[in-house]
């Protein structure tokens, strides 16, 4: 794929000229950057690939993954209708490009767009601002454009067969065009951010955007097939005002000019504003905010360093009130100083650690939108009254995954303190920090799906929440006597090689022995306030089993 980059780089070289930019350094620039992307680990919506070599072939296998999904998509919404109702189908793939070009921005190249190594490393060197910039988005629009055409390669086929090649390749030139138009939206939002925010608080509403939009996507791929439904897409459209504000309906309306075939005022509006659009951001870009975006990662970098002379007393007031918090929980949840010292470090670790936060908050935020989508699904497993049951357990694997990333750290190195720290008892530290886990996560997470449930389905089911919750406490210290024990945060990503398949398995089949014998004490007067007492003297037991492991059961990473 490089050298097709740099092989199509080429043949625009009076392009990057008119633009201002010196095309030899551009060029080496462009080639370096996709050099290192070799080296780099991907994220795609809260999951983190394994970092990569020469050959790596990650990013193929990502653009494959991307190929199947619109394809499915492609399928659903462009196969059935006839070519006077084909807006709305079209409008709902052109959403979902320009979606997926945004979130791959924000998540996979947010470390790209706001490095400021590069302003370090070249700028002393005679090379302008402009050609930094247009090499940057060389760089990442050309990754956007084998992302738009991996998305939308089956809606091509499919617009092709039906309606001519014609229709398909302005369908291509609108998904490319979508993919400019997503690198100025999204260059007007960093800019924003940089406007109003420090480097440290701009990473974190990045890494807060990631969480939510990946929730969003979930709760969008549940409620969106609910909501639409084969009459919604099959109905005609009357174009309105409010259309010309919505980017996907200009390519949707372009594309549709041409299939059905029409030309009147409406669709020539559409078809400017999705040609000349992107490019004008392009140029608008280019024109004005080059040396802006330049300067204010220039002024974020230094941010960084005088930072602690004139943020320092905020920053150690807020971090004092979360240290405040975390000694007074760990205080009434801890029985030593060890177990002590394990629950407000993780307390801490993972409230700081973006990439904790973004492969846990999300699972359980979808956790709690699938309880909401299904529990209103008339006329299925969801509107029956064993869902509740369903809900409350099936939250549990959720919260595993969180439970599993406790002993994952990019700072794995550290690790070297358990070993020359006078601990004892390894037992303590683990006990700690999955107490800290649970308070943290598993409880809040669980109120709030308590909350949601009792209010759907009435208060009488609160023995059955109080049990539910405990019955996971066992299943969840279970897991963590079953399976391979490390100290917290010391081991890489990619050294976890084993095969966690049978254990999920056997996690998940004795979760539903459980929870079937939890619906089968609800028919027993009073069953579920009997069995509770015995969950939770289960919790004991098993906690202490757990804090009597000795180093002789740890694995070190």
């Amino acid at each position: 794929m490089p050298m097709l980059i740099l092989w199509l780089l080429d043949r625009c070289q009076p392009l990057w000229r008119t633009l201002g930019a010196d095309y030899g350094q551009l060029r080496a620039i462009v080639q370096v950057k996709l050099m290192m992307d070799n080296r780099r680990s991907t994220i795609t919506l809260g999951r983190y690939g394994k970092a990569s070599a020469e050959n790596n072939s990650n990013f193929t296998r990502t653009l494959g993954l991307y190929a199947f999904i619109g394809g499915l998509i492609s399928l659903a919404m462009l196969a059935a209708p006839d070519k006077d109702r084909l807006f709305f189908p079209l409008t709902l793939q052109f959403s979902y490009i320009m979606a997926l070009c945004a979130m791959t921005l924000i998540s996979d190249f947010s470390s790209v767009i706001l490095d400021s190594s590069d302003n370090q490393i070249i700028l002393p060197r005679p090379v302008s601002s402009r050609t930094l910039w247009l090499a940057r988005v060389v760089h990442i629009t050309s990754y956007l454009f084998a992302i738009a055409l991996s998305l939308s390669v089956v809606a091509i086929l499919f617009v092709s067969y039906r309606f001519g090649a014609l229709a398909g390749l302005l369908f291509l030139a609108m998904s490319l065009l979508s993919a400019v138009l997503m690198v100025f939206l999204t260059n007007i939002f960093y800019l924003l951010l940089m406007r109003f925010t420090s480097e440290e608080k701009l990473r974190e509403v990045i890494n807060y955007f990631q969480i939510v939009m990946a929730v969003l996507f979930y709760g969008g791929y549940q409620f969106l097939p609910r909501l639409i439904g084969e009459q919604t897409l099959n109905q005609a459209f009357a174009h309105q005002w409010w259309h010309y504000l919505v980017p996907p309906m200009w390519m949707a309306g372009t594309v549709e000019a041409v299939i059905r075939p029409v030309l009147d005022s409406t669709h020539l509006v559409f078809a400017l504003l999705a040609v000349f659009t992107p490019i004008a951001g392009l140029w608008f870009m280019n024109r004005f905010l080059t040396t802006d975006f330049t300067q204010k990662l220039s002024s974020i970098d230094q941010e960084s360093q005088p930072a602690q002379t004139t943020q320092t007393t905020f920053s150690q007031r807020t971090q004092s009130n979360k240290a405040n918090w975390a000694e007074r929980l760990s205080t009434l949840f801890t029985g030593n100083t060890l177990e002590r010292a394990a629950f407000a470090f993780t307390w801490r670790i993972t409230g700081r650690d973006r990439k904790f936060k973004l492969k846990t908050y999300p699972q359980l935020g979808f956790g709690l939108a699938y309880v909401v989508v299904m529990s209103f699904r008339g006329s299925s497993f969801g509107s029956t009254g064993f869902f509740y049951l369903f809900a409350l357990y099936f939250a549990g694997l959720y919260v595993m995954v969180a439970q599993y990333q406790l002993s994952i750290s990019d700072s794995y190195r550290a690790s070297w303190i358990y070993g020359s720290a006078p601990i004892q008892n390894p037992g303590d530290v683990l006990a700690g920090s999955l107490k800290a886990l649970i308070v943290k996560l598993m409880t809040p997470f669980y109120s709030l799906l308590a909350i949601y449930i009792l209010y759907r389905y009435g208060i009488d089911k609160i023995s059955d929440v109080l049990l539910a919750f405990s019955n996971s406490l066992v299943m969840l210290l279970s897991a963590a006597l079953l399976s391979v024990r490390h100290m917290p945060f010391s081991v890489a990503q990619d050294a976890l090689k084993q095969s966690n398949t049978a254990r999920s398995l056997l996690t998940s089949f004795v979760l539903g022995i459980v929870g079937f014998s939890h619906y089968g004490l609800t028919y027993i007067p009073y069953g579920t306030w009997i069995a509770l007492p015995f969950s939770m003297l289960a919790c004991g037991v098993l906690l202490r089993q757990y804090k009597q492991t000795g180093w002789e059961q740890i694995r070190m990473g």
